[in-house]
């Protein structure tokens, strides 16, 4: 659809306060799994029941109709008809490429079960770091042998103040981000390297504007994702967002973190949410690519068996009855440098590559603690991924392999390790990880060949 008819929508569409609004995603959800039979079953954190999926899609299609869109800004609801969706995933390409030159990815479509290698977008999701590390948390991650592209951390401070969204050192600090993005890359051996997200030290959308400016350094090989507010809600923000992205020509990526536990209600009701959200990210943002990060609203986590089931439930919906690019992002409840962390990474990334999805890894540590993060918990995932796809791993066993490590750290979730911080577990100079760090792979990867998982 023409956005600008998207945007009529918002502006004449019917007043609901938001509080309905967000009732009314809770009850059609709750509806719909009860006609579609959507059942979450415990024994299958990596969903087996490919009908079941199916339907799961057909449900996201009725609850996307019924429910539609929330605009917090007109207070209206955009609604688009089955016919207008389907044109819409009917036309969506398969593949977008992130990148210059010998440098140049391609991020596809994946099906379930699929041999092709999972696009690996490593970054930090945008943890807070000093001033003084970004670079080193930066480059650590366009280090990573096996990435597609990457992108980095957010700011705590620059120049000593504090970052605040909407401030004129906003708009320094995305000025700043972009620079260094180019200067990572560059470092790295990888100047043509694309960046999935090139501003991750601003939010609004003139910070974002004048990052785009020359001489800064972005590219329209790069791009920027556009983060949906959960449940199925979007702000005039997000939409100037898409009104300049759609002219400058970089590339728009959706981001929809829908709350297991919210109104979005439990696993099945949050798995037909979550792919509804990619429906809205195709309508509303114009987005060529998909990531979705569904997280428990309590544990801020996606690694314990119910996240794990919605997720690889709504990949293979996806997988199977669209041709969208989708990816998904890994939030681990242990931090860095700990032997929990590797488990939760390698189950969320068998349990999303089996299932269709390529992956954006990752969000160590609940995503909020200043500095736990590296690009060796990103290049574990890569690994994995490609690993998992290689092989040619099938569903069912990718399900015994997710249930065996679920069962050794699902329980130690609300008091997991915080693990360490970036330069207590790197080489800050070299930019490897520590003896120690090391060392807890290689034992991970024994663990888990003992197992049936080989790499």
């Amino acid at each position: 659809m023409d956005f600008w008819d998207v945007m009529n929508r918002f502006d004449e569409g019917p007043i609901m306060a938001e509080n309905e609004f967000d009732l009314h995603v809770y009850s059609t959800a709750r509806e719909l799994k009860e006609k579609y039979e959507i059942k979450y079953n415990p024994q299958e954190p990596v969903c087996l029941d490919s009908s079941m999926a199916d339907r799961l899609f057909d449900a996201a299609v009725s609850f996307f109709v019924e429910v539609g869109v929330y605009c917090l800004d007109t207070r209206r609801v955009c609604r688009f008809t089955e016919e207008e969706l389907n044109c819409s995933l009917n036309n969506a390409p398969e593949a977008v490429s992130f990148g210059q030159g010998k440098d140049r990815r391609v991020l596809r479509h994946r099906g379930v079960e699929d041999h092709h290698p999972p696009f690996c977008s490593p970054n930090p999701v945008g943890t807070p770091v000093r001033e003084d590390l970004f670079v080193h948390v930066l480059e650590s991650y366009a280090r990573v042998p096996l990435a597609d592209t990457f992108s980095g951390p957010s700011l705590l401070t620059l120049y000593g103040r504090p970052v605040r969204s909407g401030t004129p050192l906003e708009v320094e600090a995305a000025l700043w981000n972009i620079q260094r993005i180019d200067e990572a890359r560059r470092t790295a051996g990888r100047p043509g390297m694309g960046c999935h997200n090139f501003i991750s030290c601003a939010e609004k959308t003139d910070a974002i504007i004048a990052s785009t400016m020359p001489p800064f350094g972005s590219r329209t090989s790069d791009g920027l994702l556009n983060g949906a507010i959960a449940e199925m809600k979007v702000d005039f923000e997000r939409l100037k967002k898409v009104a300049f992205l759609l002219r400058s020509g970089h590339v728009i990526g959706g981001l929809y973190g829908p709350l297991l536990g919210g109104y979005a209600g439990g696993p099945e009701e949050t798995a037909i949410v979550l792919v509804a959200h990619h429906f809205l990210g195709c309508m509303v943002f114009q987005a060529v690519w998909h990531d979705s990060f569904p997280i428990h609203l309590h544990q801020v986590c996606n690694t314990d068996s119910r996240l794990l089931w919605l997720l690889t439930a709504s990949g293979q919906a996806l997988a199977r009855n669209t041709s969208l690019p989708a990816v998904t992002c890994c939030f681990a409840a242990a931090g860095p440098c700990t032997p929990m962390i590797f488990d939760e990474l390698a189950t969320h990334t068998v349990a999303a590559v089996v299932s269709g999805f390529s992956i954006n890894p990752m969000a160590p540590a609940r995503n909020k603690h200043p500095e736990r993060c590296s690009g060796m918990e990103a290049s574990a995932c890569c690994e994995i991924g490609h690993t998992v796809a290689g092989m040619g791993i099938p569903l069912v066993d990718a399900n015994g392999f997710v249930k065996e490590l679920l069962s050794g750290y699902e329980k130690q979730i609300p008091k997991a390790p915080l693990g360490k911080t970036f330069t207590e577990c790197y080489d800050v100079e070299r930019l490897t990880p520590s003896e120690e760090y090391d060392r807890l792979y290689e034992e991970a990867k024994e663990r888990w060949s003992r197992i049936g998982f080989v790499m």
